[in-house]
């Protein structure tokens, strides 16, 4: 098994999380959070998301985003182009409130097309790349992907591979994020869907 085989089988894995984690949820508890420590269901679903289509579509390739290509921003009725990493508790209050949960699910969708064409077509030479800080500067501070932890996710990032990413944000990170919202679905009290 090689690198991308190892990274498709996990994040195949993962797409049945978010149908389980939503299952018999209100509205109300997937846009607010039982705990003022803790950021709601769909902000955590809209930041992995984002951190994916980002990821994939701007720093592993150079094409455009998902958001770019399909009006997102409108359809989801969020005009920040962050990824979110950052915001204020008012800023996720706020986005929480407004986002469309229904073109959220499908926005997703669309990131994860994208992310198995993108991955697939990529040459696993590719993935032994290292990152250069004038490309991830481009794209967290200039592009505003970064919001006001730009600076840091430049550190951050500077000096790792591509694959080094693809297991970071699209794998990792997401099981991190997912974690953190099926404890918020257990704190609302809601039947462990396994």
């Amino acid at each position: 098994m090689d690198a991308k085989q190892l990274f498709f089988e996990r994040y195949r894995g993962f797409q049945e999380y978010p149908a389980l984690l939503l299952d018999g949820l209100s509205e109300h508890q997937l846009r607010h959070s039982p705990h003022p420590a803790l950021s709601p269901i769909s902000w955590a679903l809209w930041h992995i998301a984002r951190c994916e289509d980002v990821g994939v579509n701007r720093l592993l390739t150079v094409g455009n985003q998902v958001l770019q290509d399909g009006n997102w921003s409108a359809r989801l009725r969020v005009s920040d182009r962050c990824i979110g990493t950052g915001m204020s508790k008012a800023e996720v209050e706020r986005l929480c409130a407004e986002i469309d949960l229904t073109e959220l699910a499908a926005y997703r969708s669309a990131v994860t097309d994208r992310t198995e064409s993108v991955v697939g077509d990529l040459p696993s030479a590719d993935l032994t790349q290292r990152f250069d800080e004038e490309k991830l500067r481009q794209v967290f501070v200039h592009e505003g992907a970064g919001g006001l932890a730009a600076e840091e996710l430049v550190e951050g990032y500077a000096g790792h591979t591509r694959g080094w990413l693809l297991g970071h944000i699209v794998l990792t990170h997401h099981f991190y994020h997912i974690g953190q919202a099926f404890g918020i679905r257990a704190m609302y009290g809601a039947a462990n869907p396994w």
